[in-house]
Parts: structure tokens; C-alpha cells; sequence
């Protein structure tokens, strides 16, 4: 997947790169006539190709890296919650407590909180590998 984004600042071997964010639809507007506007988002990158500020440059993801992100960032929470959910269940309902679907939903929270935080510490991780999703590939003139 590539896309275009335009170079904001460079600091030493990192571009701040400002990239317009492909809307669900496929950005193609003016087909559907919604007029749906489509954020841009600022991603800190290495900078390899030189650049400098104001150009533009084409970026290519790594779909690898995309994938092994969108899974973490979406199955840990999930996972955690239908654990936590099963779990609170099972426990109440052994306990003979009235309420036990509403108290293993709480649990269920109770779960999904604690997964934020362990996406957080693996956010942090990678990180620190400095492993990117994205990469500049070459200036545009």
C-alpha cells in the first residue's frame, strides 16, 4: 500500500510526516457525492532518503508489520474481555449469586482494562525496536 505524505520537520534522521488518512469508503468522493472529509494524521519516521521539509514523498507500507499491529491492538482487548466475561460468569454462578451475568460482565471490564494497559507495554516495546509499519520510499519532484 502506498501513499503520499508531505514532510512537516526533520530532526537529525526523523521526518514528521503528515499523511491523509484513506477514508473507509475509498476516498473517491466525488462518486458517492457524501463529501466526507478524511483527516490527515502526523507519523514520526526515519528519514533514509534525505529528505527535507516541504517535499513530498511517497510512502510504502509494510503490510507484515500492519497486520501483526491490527492484531494486537484489537484481539488482546478482546480476548481479555470474553475471558474475563467467561470467567466472571463461572465464578458467581458457582457462588449461587443472583446477579452472576452482571457481575461477569463487570469482570469482563475489570479485563478489558488491565488488556489496555498490556497493549500499552507492547506498544512501548516495539517502539523502542523501532520496528515502523511505514517507510519513505523516494521524494516525489
Amino acid at each position: 500500500m502506498e501513499q503520499i505524505g508531505y514532510v512537516r520537520k526533520t530532526i537529525d534522521n526523523t521526518a514528521e510526516v503528515e499523511v491523509r488518512r484513506i477514508a473507509g469508503c475509498g476516498g473517491g468522493c466525488s462518486s458517492c457525492g457524501g463529501g466526507c472529509n478524511a483527516p490527515s494524521i502526523i507519523v514520526s519516521m526515519e528519514n533514509l532518503i534525505n529528505a527535507k521539509e516541504g517535499d513530498f514523498v511517497e510512502i510504502k507500507a509494510k503490510p507484515r508489520n500492519i497486520i501483526k499491529y491490527a492484531l494486537i491492538v484489537y484481539m488482546i482487548p478482546f480476548i481479555m474481555l470474553i475471558l474475563g466475561i467467561t470467567l466472571g460468569v463461572r465464578l458467581f454462578q458457582s457462588l449461587n449469586i443472583s446477579n452472576f451475568e452482571t457481575y461477569g460482565f463487570i469482570v469482563g471490564l475489570l479485563f478489558l482494562a488491565v488488556s489496555l494497559g498490556i497493549v500499552k507495554i507492547i506498544d512501548r516495546r516495539i517502539k523502542n525496536k523501532n520496528e515502523n509499519a511505514m517507510e519513505m520510499v523516494r521524494i516525489l519532484n
